[in-house]
């Protein structure tokens, strides 16, 4: 019974030897196996209880090498160094993994967070880390390869008392940053605000926009006949509702001896005073001479379109000379 205890205990020891055996008893990987680049946090100083740093380690891996995933971090482990805790506290760790035919590709993310504090600031520092590699083909020659260290200040003040700006200006530490969360929301809303101002000065000045209290008339007659299909009683129709437009306009019967009237009132309509010449034509060939000769569907599109330029000018847009053709 003795013995079979004795066995036991043994056996229990060893097993918790080999989990905390030093990996770096093993030797190094050669460097042309293994790429490693690190997205280390920006802020270097400044740090205090409760405080997190992420870090996250791309590493790639050449074949026929594997990363025994057993060795990466385990959270709640605590850093020390000589025996002494660092206060630094790993919380969370996760890791992607993509492979190839060549190489396999890790995305390692780490969560620190802090547990220390000093009254004048200190460097807390996560170590090294070392990985175990191994060959599948050779599994008892396992190597390793070392992930450096990060250094960072704990409490704003200085490191160690004093320290002059110009001795302490390293490349490696970042300045300190303010929460900039409150000013982007006011931007974006700004921003919002600017893109809903400008839709609605264009939806407002283009030809085809409805404004309030400027479609009057030729707004009725263009949304009335535009969809319609071009028959002779629809023509005559739409001659006879531009008539009324243009009377309604002048609050008077309008004619060409008095369309000085009319620019008099809205300007805009001179832009458009050869169409409304040759409007008058084509009312008066079709209501006054027999058999009148014309092509209905293009005289139709040509009246569509005047009519158009007449909501256009009734809101004071000025019409394209592109566009104004005869018919």
């Amino acid at each position: 019974m003795r013995k079979l205890v004795l066995f036991c205990l043994i056996f229990f020891f060893s097993l918790n030897v080999f989990a905390f055996e030093d990996p770096r008893k093993y030797p190094d990987i050669n460097d042309g196996y293994v790429e490693i680049v690190i997205d280390e946090p920006q802020q270097k100083v400044g740090y205090t209880v409760g405080d997190l740093i992420n870090r996250t380690i791309h590493l790639s891996i050449k074949k026929p090498y594997e990363l025994i995933e057993e060795s990466l971090p385990i959270v709640g482990y605590e850093k020390r160094y000589r025996g002494q805790l660092l206060g630094m506290d790993l919380r969370r760790s996760s890791f992607e993994k993509k492979e190839s035919e060549e190489v396999t590709s890790y995305t390692i993310n780490l969560q620190y967070q802090i547990f220390t504090n000093n009254v004048v600031a200190k460097p807390a520092f996560i170590t090294a880390d070392y990985y175990r590699l191994m060959n599948p083909a050779e599994p008892e020659k396992i190597v390793k390869f070392r992930v450096p260290e990060l250094t960072v200040a704990v409490s704003p003040i200085a490191i160690f008392g004093d320290v002059k700006i110009e001795n302490d200006m390293s490349d490696y530490r970042g300045p300190l940053l303010m929460d900039t969360t409150s000013e982007y929301e006011r931007i974006k809303i700004a921003f919002m605000f600017l893109l809903v101002a400008l839709f609605t000065l264009v939806y407002i000045y283009s030809r085809f926009s409805w404004i309030p209290r400027q479609n009057k008339f030729f707004n009725r007659v263009y949304q009335q006949f535009k969809r319609k299909k071009p028959t002779d009683d629809n023509l005559e129709d739409l001659l006879k509702a531009l008539h009324h437009a243009f009377d309604k306009t002048l609050d008077q019967t309008f004619f060409l001896e008095n369309d000085h009237m009319l620019y008099q009132q809205n300007g805009t309509f001179k832009n458009i005073k050869k169409e409304i010449t040759q409007f008058f034509q084509i009312s008066r060939t079709i209501f006054f001479e027999k058999n009148p000769k014309k092509d209905l569907e293009k005289t139709y599109q040509w009246l569509i379109q005047f009519a158009l330029h007449c909501r256009m000018s009734e809101r004071k847009l000025i019409v394209d000379k592109v566009d104004i053709k005869g018919l």
